[in-house]
C-alpha cells in the first residue's frame, strides 16, 4: 500500500512548524525597512540568518543587479555556513518619471535588480536549495506586480516579470521538495516610500506631508501596512508549516486592492 507521509507533510504536522532552528536563511536588501523586519524575524524563528545589501555594516555587499554579485553572494553563504535552506529575495529600488520621459538608464538599473536579480540568484542557488527537500524562496513582489503605476514603468515591468519566475521555479522546484513563492505589499512607510514623496508631491501639486497623509487615508484602517506584517508572512512561508504552498503571490495591502 502506497504511504502518503512525505517529508513535506512530515514538516507541516510537525509541533515545531512554525521555528526555522537549524536552517541557513539569505536576506536580501537586509538594510531597509522591510529588509530590517525580516531579519528579525527569521532570527526570532531560529534561522542562521545571513544578510546582503550594498552597503552597510554587518552585512555582504553585492551588486545584485549583476549575475556576478548574485553568485558571489550564494557563494558567500554557502561557504560561511555550509548549506542554504531560505532564499529571501527583498532587494528593490524605485525611480518615478513620466513615461515619454522615462530614463533608459533607469529602465536598465530597475529591472537588473528586481527582475535580472532574483533570476541570477535563484539559478546560483538552485543546487543548494533542491539538495535536501524543504528549501524555500520568498521574493518581494508588490501590489504593482498586478496593474500599471503611473510614473513607475520600470518598477511595474520588474514585479509584474518577477512572478513569472517565481511560478516557473514552484513548477520546476517541487520534485525537489523546494516551495517558491512572493508577497505584496502594499504601502509601507519605509525608506523606499519615502524616497518617492518629492516626486509625488510634484506630481499631485501637494506638500510631502499631504502626500503621507494621502496615501494614508487611502488605505482600510486608515493606517500603512506594518512592515512586521509583511515580514511575519514571509517567516510563515520559509516554515515547515508552509509546505503545501507554493508559486503563490500572497498580497498584504489592508485589502486596499479588493
Amino acid at each position: 500500500m502506497a504511504k502518503f507521509g512525505s517529508e513535506s507533510h512530515q514538516q507541516q504536522s510537525h509541533p515545531h512548524g512554525w521555528s526555522l532552528e537549524g536552517r541557513v536563511a539569505l536576506v536580501t536588501g537586509a538594510t531597509g525597512g522591510l529588509g530590517k523586519a525580516i531579519v528579525a524575524e527569521l532570527s526570532e524563528r531560529g534561522a542562521d540568518v545571513h544578510s546582503v545589501d550594498m552597503a552597510g555594516d554587518g552585512v555582504f555587499h553585492a551588486d545584485l543587479a549583476t549575475a556576478n554579485g548574485n553568485r558571489d553572494m550564494i557563494a558567500h553563504v554557502i561557504k560561511a555556513a555550509g548549506r542554504l535552506d531560505v532564499l529571501v529575495l527583498n532587494a528593490g529600488v524605485q525611480f518615478m518619471a513620466p513615461f515619454d520621459q522615462f530614463p533608459d538608464a533607469e529602465w536598465d538599473r530597475l529591472n537588473a535588480l528586481m527582475l535580472d536579480g532574483p533570476f541570477h540568484a535563484l539559478k546560483a542557488a538552485w543546487p543548494a536549495l533542491t539538495k535536501v527537500p524543504g528549501g524555500r524562496v520568498v521574493v518581494t513582489a508588490s501590489v504593482a506586480s498586478y496593474g500599471g503605476a503611473r510614473q513607475k514603468v520600470a518598477y511595474s515591468a520588474a514585479k509584474h516579470g518577477v512572478l513569472g519566475v517565481v511560478r516557473t521555479a514552484a513548477l520546476e522546484g517541487g520534485a525537489h521538495g523546494l516551495t517558491v513563492n512572493a508577497v505584496a505589499p502594499g504601502w509601507m512607510d519605509t525608506p523606499l516610500m519615502r524616497g518617492q514623496l518629492e516626486a509625488q508631491a510634484k506630481n499631485r501639486g501637494m506638500s510631502t506631508e499631504e502626500v503621507v497623509a494621502a496615501f494614508r487615508a487611502s488605505q482600510p484602517g486608515n493606517r500603512f501596512v506594518d512592515v512586521r506584517e509583511v515580514a511575519a508572512t514571509i517567516g510563515f512561508l520559509a516554515s515547515p508549516s508552509a509546505s503545501g504552498i507554493s508559486g503563490e503571490c500572497i498580497t498584504i495591502d489592508l485589502a486596499a486592492s479588493a
